[in-house]
């Protein structure tokens, strides 16, 4: 896939009237702002202009990348980091050819950073008589199977005062620790039975250090010991947060409040950082943001493209879901709490039914974001798609039922290693997970190794005969006369491509080849086109038992000879076809068959 760069001809304030060079410092102008925002964080190719016309006359443009292993001076991506994005400049230089002169203008191009994930993980809580904490594995991210043989991976009793665990939220930090916060609450006791959250930390997504934080006790004597709900508290990495031993980066912990002593009149969105040990909170909650109505359920992430902070909230007893934005998470020096976000986005569900527990993430190695949300009254999870955190469609609805129920919790992408420990210490027998491999190393730098920009997903290549099971192969030994069915994995890929003998091609996943004989003997090569843009290929070779057509293996062996063309030389003249010489300068008398031609 390439990303086209549009082009901002026009510019306000300056007019055709100007001195002779405007058009050509338009041009220089244009190119500077071509790249918009796709800079700060690029996943595709770029393609790139050659020229620009302004004003009746045409700018040449060239182009010089500053590291060719990671960008081409085509705009193509050549390599990535593993996990983080690579810095690049690319120069265009304008030339005015009526004068000579040249203008280069440099735009730094931030390369997304390969993530090595293949599958992603859903942690909730099924229902307000099940308040635990309950997993479920997918390979696209919009539909799920519970794992665990449909049973809880976390008992709520204990780890919990309240003997409850709502709303898990995980955040994978770039300390290598996975950090989940809960609210520590038990519905069958009222809506405003809570009075704290359940910090939990991990490596390993399996085995949970727990810790509870209860505002009656912490903050007894202030405000906040009067908490009716701390609601469904979350996680945000700031990199910005001093450790004071030389480190930087702490989770802020934010949470709604709502209060019986009138400080705090209606949910508002408070935060506190952890300390250090993910066991407690440090100091007193802070005002983050409100809308000056009830204002619960916040999920925050950071998009690289734009530079901003997409809270996204639900407005509790008016309905519906919105965001807004700030540059920082912070306000500025001396400015009021919550200054820093914009004003309110419009409604962001795609539905008209009730609707809470927003959660937001995003595809791996896509620059396309999930924005999900719980119909709590029509059973199920809907699933809308954005590829600017500003205008989100529609995708599907997920249906919740049998021993997939979540209700608010979180997603996050985990790797092919991590899936399949989970699913050893949690067996989900129905999954079949998907297996992408980091790319091949084409380099280092920096010490860190640089893989190619993508990587195609594995392709299991599941072969049927006749009645008989599905068996993994990529040799098969037939009867005359038999049905051979291909179903390869994965089973909701969407782009495949075959090719085989007897003319074979097929643009489906599944296909079956009925009455087989002699010709259907040979190798079927299925192409499979991943969500990424990347391809894998395999080969399945298919014998059949066939006395009258009996199988004769292809000549694999390839000749390197060089070609020459036609001498038109007076001796030659007569001779209207090609020379072949071997790599010995032998001439060949007749063209070989299987090979590779070396023109000269």
């Amino acid at each position: 896939m390439k990303q086209i760069i549009p082009l901002a001809i026009a510019l306000a304030g300056v007019s055709f009237a100007q001195v002779d060079v405007a058009p050509f410092w338009r041009a220089v102008d244009s190119v500077s702002k071509s790249f918009g925002n796709s800079a700060n964080d690029l996943y595709t190719d770029l393609t790139l202009l050659d020229t620009i016309k302004l004003a009746g006359e045409t700018f040449p443009i060239t182009w010089k990348s500053s590291d060719t292993l990671f960008l081409g001076h085509d705009g193509h991506i050549n390599g990535r980091f593993v996990g983080e994005n690579k810095e690049v400049t690319l120069t265009a230089t304008i030339h005015d050819g009526l004068s000579a002169k040249t203008q280069d203008v440099a735009i730094k191009v931030s390369i997304h950073g390969y993530e090595p994930y293949s599958n992603y993980l859903f942690a909730y809580f099924p229902a307000n008589d099940n308040e635990n904490i309950y997993y479920a594995l997918s390979n696209d991210g919009y539909s799920f199977t519970a794992m665990n043989n449909g049973k809880r991976v976390v008992a709520a009793d204990t780890v919990s005062i309240k003997k409850g665990l709502r709303d898990p939220h995980v955040l994978r930090a770039p300390d290598g620790w996975f950090y989940m916060v809960n609210t520590d609450m038990k519905s069958a006791e009222g809506w405003a039975s809570n009075r704290g959250m359940v910090l939990m930390k991990s490596c390993d997504l399996i085995n949970w250090k727990h810790a509870t934080v209860h505002f009656p006790d912490k903050y007894k004597g202030k405000n906040f010991a009067n908490v009716t709900r701390v609601w469904a508290p979350e996680t945000f990495w700031d990199d910005t947060y001093d450790n004071g031993d030389g480190t930087k980066g702490r989770p802020l912990v934010y949470f709604s409040l709502l209060t019986n002593d009138g400080t705090i009149p209606y949910d508002k969105v408070f935060f506190a950082y952890s300390n250090k040990d993910f066991t407690d909170l440090e100091g007193e909650p802070q005002h983050f943001f409100d809308r000056g109505k009830s204002t619960i359920d916040m999920d925050i992430v950071y998009n690289p493209v734009d530079k901003f902070y997409h809270a996204f909230y639900k407005n509790e007893g008016d309905g519906g879901i919105c965001k807004v934005t700030a540059s920082s998470l912070m306000p500025k020096s001396g400015a009021a709490s919550g200054s820093q976000w914009s004003k309110p986005s419009k409604a962001l569900q795609q539905t008209t039914e009730a609707v809470e527990g927003a959660g937001v993430f995003k595809l791996i190695n896509q620059n396309s974001w999930v924005l999900m949300y719980d119909c709590y009254m029509n059973g199920h999870y809907q699933f809308t798609s954005s590829p600017d955190l500003e205008n989100f469609k529609f995708v599907q609805d997920t249906k919740t039922s049998g021993a997939f129920t979540p209700r608010h919790g979180t997603i996050l992408p985990v790797t092919a290693e991590e899936t399949a420990k989970l699913m050893k210490a949690f067996p989900t027998p129905d999954f079949e997970p998907r297996v992408i491999d980091i790319p091949d190393s084409i380099g280092v730098c920096d010490g860190k190794k640089v893989v190619g920009p993508c990587s195609g997903t594995k392709i299991v290549p599941y072969v049927k005969v006749d009645d008989g099971g599905w068996n993994e192969t990529l040799d098969l030994n037939v009867a005359k006369g038999a049905t051979v069915q291909f179903g390869p994995h994965p089973w909701d890929g969407k782009i495949w491509s075959w090719e085989g003998p007897n003319g074979f091609k097929s643009t489906t996943r599944e296909n079956t080849l009925k009455n087989v004989d002699g010709d259907f003997s040979g190798y079927y090569t299925v192409v499979y086109t991943n969500e990424t843009g990347c391809k894998s290929q395999a080969k399945i070779k298919i014998v059949v038992d066939d006395p009258d057509k009996p199988y004769k293996e292809p000549d694999t062996t390839t000749t390197i000879v060089y070609k020459r063309l036609r001498d038109h030389s007076k001796s030659m003249r007569l001779n209207r076809n090609p020379v072949y010489f071997d790599l010995l300068g032998n001439r060949l008398k007749a063209k070989p068959r299987n090979a590779v031609y070396i023109q000269r």
